[in-house]
C-alpha cells in the first residue's frame, strides 16, 4: 500500500494540485506588534503572549511557567508598559504615511 501512496504523491506533486497557496502580506499593525514583542525579555514576552494571545488565566501561566502567580501579574504590568511605549514610538511613522 505504501507504494501506491507514494506513487500517487508523485502524481499529484507532477500535476501540480499540491502547489503551495499564495499568502498575503501580512499587517503593519501586526509587524509593529511582533517587532515590539522582540523587545521584550523572553519571560516577560511569554507571560504576555500566552495572557492575551491564547487566553490562558495567570494561575494557568503560573502554572505553565513554574513562576508564582505574583510574578506573573507583576510580569504582565511590566509588559503592557513596555509595550505601549515600543508600540508608541513607532506610531509616527505609520501615521505620517497615513496622512500622506
Amino acid at each position: 500500500m505504501s507504494r501506491w501512496r507514494r506513487a500517487r504523491h508523485w502524481w499529484q506533486l507532477v500535476r501540480g494540485e499540491h502547489a503551495p497557496r499564495p499568502v498575503s502580506e501580512p499587517w503593519p499593525d501586526h509587524v509593529a506588534l511582533v517587532a515590539a514583542l522582540r523587545r521584550l525579555p523572553e519571560a516577560q514576552r511569554t507571560a504576555v503572549v500566552l495572557h492575551h494571545l491564547c487566553d490562558l488565566s495567570v494561575e494557568q501561566i503560573a502554572a505553565e511557567t513554574g513562576a508564582a502567580p505574583g510574578t506573573i501579574k507583576a510580569r504582565l504590568s511590566r509588559d503592557r508598559t513596555a509595550l505601549a511605549a515600543h508600540l508608541r514610538s513607532e506610531a509616527p511613522h505609520r501615521t505620517e504615511e497615513a496622512c500622506a
